[in-house]
């Protein structure tokens, strides 16, 4: 018989919960008849469905409505109650930056206590909100007599509480989520996404702005130089004296706007060149360079004479371009075309035959070409017949 009575509340409420929809793997977590490793070494001893139920709310999260808990509790009210939390909490944060001790951290991490603290937090939420709807039901408890339930604060929010918890009625979208879950889903999956792009939108226009607004600011404090070229036609004089102190400065831009800079006529006796003449040798190409070839003048003339303003075309300056690399070659070698040329004979003929001439331009040529295989004379047309063991003989007559 006591057995039986012992008993009998832990089976009235597993049939409840049973009853309710609760699942057999959560009355058997709450009831600790559930004797498997993973439930007594890893998992939690809290069935949330089960204590969900037991409590009179619907077996799924979040299914419920309390009026009371959209009051937030003002600040003051919160830190009094276990004020110890805000003095633990920056020791957590400076933990996570690796902070130790004596900086203001932890010297060793703690998950554990960082989560109590966040429970904590929570808690006191809770039972601010549940004792302004309480508190008229039993006036007589002793802790209504101190801070923080006894100051203006605590009545003010104890009033907004509890004329809401009297005629609150549950909100649309908790009904339609109970009538139709799928859509709610659904409507609620489009709000999110709705909402994160908007914030990714706003973060992209407010970067561009700051981008803009610091622009603007390095042009008017003078740290962005501004170059204006061209012809600008006189218009109305800007009067640049100084305004009174007591008005801001103005500006007058009622200036009529200047036409488009027209080209730079070319200076009278300037010679101005389309293209370059056609070279096929390094003796016109060093003679253009030096005297000028095909009508044109030196080009080292026009280019100490006149710059870059003889070739204004593109074309030309690509080809100015890419003979300057010869040019340059020839004037560091710091000897004539004429030099190179007798060096070149000699070389050709000192070589006859077969063997090969390399010329650097820019760089001494040596008189001794080197080791490699000498050309050998007579080793034409017959005498390579004859290297390879072969007689020649006369062609045959038809």
């Amino acid at each position: 018989m006591a057995s039986k009575k012992m008993h009998l509340p832990c089976r009235v409420g597993a049939q409840d919960a049973e009853t309710h929809g609760t699942s057999l793997a959560q009355i058997s977590q709450a009831g600790r008849w559930n004797q498997s490793v993973l439930c007594q070494a890893y998992l939690t001893h809290l069935p949330r469905q089960f204590m969900r139920i037991v409590a009179g709310f619907s077996a799924s999260p979040g299914d419920y409505f309390l009026a009371r808990a959209a009051h937030e509790p003002p600040y003051v009210l919160q830190k009094q109650l276990w004020p110890w939390i805000e003095e633990w909490e920056p020791r957590f944060e400076a933990r996570a930056r690796r902070q130790c001790w004596a900086e203001g951290g932890l010297d060793d991490d703690d998950l554990a206590a960082d989560g109590f603290l966040k429970l904590m937090r929570r808690l006191r939420i809770v039972l601010l909100q549940d004792l302004a709807v309480l508190q008229p039901r039993y006036l007589s408890l002793p802790f209504f007599a101190y801070a923080p339930f006894n100051g203006p604060e605590w009545d003010e929010f104890a009033v907004a509480v509890r004329s809401d918890a009297v005629g609150a009625t549950e909100p649309l979208s908790l009904l339609v989520q109970r009538a139709l879950p799928e859509l709610s889903g659904v409507l609620e999956s489009t709000r999110e996404a709705v909402l994160q792009n908007s914030q990714r939108l706003a973060i992209r226009l407010e970067a561009r702005l700051e981008g803009i607004q610091d622009g603007l600011d390095a042009l008017l404090q003078g740290k962005v130089h501004v170059t204006f070229t061209g012809h600008f036609r006189a218009g109305p004089a800007v009067s640049l004296a100084p305004a009174p102190p007591s008005t801001a400065p103005t500006l007058n831009f009622n200036t009529a706007p200047a036409p488009a800079p027209a080209p730079e006529p070319p200076v009278p006796g300037m010679p101005v060149v389309a293209a370059l003449a056609k070279v096929f040798t390094v003796r016109d190409v060093w003679k253009e360079w030096k005297e000028g070839i095909a009508g044109q003048p030196a080009i080292r003339v026009l280019e100490e004479t006149w710059g870059s303003r003889w070739r204004p075309g593109n074309g030309i300056r690509v080809q100015f371009c890419r003979r300057k690399v010869t040019w340059d070659e020839l004037l560091r070698a710091g000897r004539s075309l004429n030099r190179l040329v007798d060096k070149l004979k000699q070389r050709r003929r000192r070589g006859q035959g077969q063997g090969r001439i390399r010329v650097q331009v820019g760089n001494p040529v040596p008189d001794d070409p080197g080791p490699g295989p000498r050309p050998t004379r007579g080793q034409g047309h017959r005498g390579r017949w004859a290297r390879l063991g072969r007689r020649r003989t006369a062609p045959r007559r038809r």
